[in-house]
């Protein structure tokens, strides 16, 4: 269930991110270019580093008890 939040809020926050993205660029009547191609690569990928940090604290503190928990 946790898992399944995670994903949908990395979903809409990278959805979003790409839709401002294609929007400025409408705005701007620029089309596609490689500095937009990068820029929509980038709203994909940026959310990563929020699902690492979640990760990790969920991991470091299934590890905290399980270390409490041996001694």
């Amino acid at each position: 269930m946790f898992e399944a939040a995670i994903v949908l809020l990395y979903g809409l926050v990278a959805l979003a991110a790409v839709a401002v993205t294609l929007l400025e660029g409408w705005a701007n009547h620029d089309g596609l270019t490689l500095h937009r191609l990068a820029g929509l690569f980038a709203c994909l990928i940026w959310p990563l580093t929020l699902l690492v940090f979640v990760l990790h604290g969920c991991l470091a503190r299934l590890l905290t008890r399980f270390s409490r928990t041996t001694a």
